[in-house]
């Protein structure tokens, strides 16, 4: 990988703000296709992306604000209000989640869940690539029962882990603070 390819993907960073026009059909498939690029332990393949486009965002908004109320969470007018003021403009949702493997004890959940995080990252990465945005959100009722078994994700075998607003950027956003690397790594010696 050339020096020039390593500085681009040091700009990759998280936007809420999206807006249409989100990817084709041939992007979003090479986005997944990096997706499954993931480590993955045992090759369990226990990926799965639920594909939310916008014309049914709103009808989805309106299962997730719900769900999450009757999950007993707080949903002020003013948070529905902001939420569905940004999904209005996002042209895609994924949704994202691994499917358990409750009985391999060669390959622990956690194991499982980096996965996942890695399969979602390569599609940021990917996405960025193409010039989209990314926002990786935990929000829209992911917490409950509800919104995963209505994408039809059974919570006993699938964990789910979110959802990825995927579109062009509505603003361009300065380049995020990032740590010194340095300040997080330390050389173990015997």
């Amino acid at each position: 990988m050339s020096s020039a390819s390593v500085q681009f993907l040091k700009t990759r960073r998280s936007q809420k703000l999206v807006q249409a026009p989100g990817p084709s059909a041939e992007q979003l498939e090479q986005m997944l296709a990096a997706a499954v690029c993931a480590p993955d332990h045992s090759a369990l393949r226990a990926w799965r992306f639920v594909l939310i486009e916008q014309k049914h965002i709103g009808t989805f908004a309106d299962l997730a604000i719900g769900a999450t109320r009757r999950s007993g969470r707080e949903v002020t007018e003013q948070k529905e209000q902001n939420t569905r003021k940004w999904l209005s403009s996002v042209p895609l949702l994924i949704g994202l989640a691994y499917k358990i493997s409750h009985d391999n004890e060669k390959v622990p959940e956690i194991e499982q869940t980096l996965s996942m995080g890695a399969a979602v990252m390569n599609i940021q990465n990917a996405a960025h690539m193409m010039g989209f945005s990314t926002y990786w959100s935990t929000g829209l009722g992911t917490y409950t029962d509800e919104v995963p078994e209505a994408l039809g994700l059974d919570t006993l075998d699938y964990r789910f882990v979110g959802f990825l607003a995927v579109g062009t950027p509505t603003v361009q956003l300065p380049p995020a603070q990032r740590p010194d690397p340095a300040t997080l790594t330390t050389t173990w010696q015997p």
